[in-house]
């Protein structure tokens, strides 16, 4: 899975330091897709770890430095994104079998709630929403930096941009959203990284 990107709420001392004068007032960002990834991997067989990516998604963050937890994430990815370098496995992926994108074309996630664990990491609470059933899922996320974009001082293109990255990482039972096909040949587990990059909008 390429890009998707999922963010928690930014702890207010460690911007504040970091980040220098954040502004007081809540912000929007969107996601850098070309600096996002979503990446996803299962067990083969018991032979090997495989992986996946999904290559287009849309979503946004809300925050106000001084008061990080008041914030949310919503992320939308869409499944006929999805890319594993195998194209018989790619469409087999997007066929009723697997995630049906002809009628369940987009993944959701909307966070509901974080719970800071200190000032660079959090568990990041939210509904993860496919092929029409939405479970609870929880992400624990670093907060990697949020400041000037940091190639501002040597490219004008970047001056005035401002950038917040994040890594993030959760496993889930596939199963639970009834994704039930080669069960156990192919893992239940699916474990789910994601590198986020958020720029502010004006």
């Amino acid at each position: 899975m390429r890009r998707m990107a999922i963010v928690p709420k930014l702890w207010a001392v460690a911007l504040l330091l970091l980040a220098g004068s954040a502004p007081a007032r809540a912000d929007t960002w969107t996601f850098d897709r070309q600096n996002t990834e979503v990446l996803f991997s299962w067990n083969h067989l018991g032979l090997s770890q495989q992986s996946g990516q999904f290559l287009e998604m849309r979503g946004k963050l809300d925050f106000t430095p001084t008061d990080p937890e008041s914030g949310s994430v919503e992320v939308t990815i869409r499944v006929a994104s999805i890319s594993t370098g195998v194209r018989e496995l790619d469409d087999m992926l997007k066929s009723p079998d697997y995630f049906n994108a002809a009628r369940f074309p987009d993944i959701t996630f909307r966070s509901t709630g974080v719970r800071r664990i200190d000032d660079k990491t959090g568990d990041l609470d939210g509904e993860l929403t496919m092929l029409g059933v939405t479970k609870p899922v929880t992400l624990r996320v670093r907060w990697n930096f949020t400041g000037e974009y940091p190639l501002a001082s040597i490219n004008p293109v970047y001056q005035g941009k401002w950038v917040s990255g994040f890594s993030a990482e959760t496993r889930i039972l596939r199963s639970q959203w009834g994704l039930t096909r080669a069960l156990p040949l192919i893992s239940d587990e699916i474990r789910i990284v994601i590198e986020a990059e958020f720029l502010r909008q004006d």
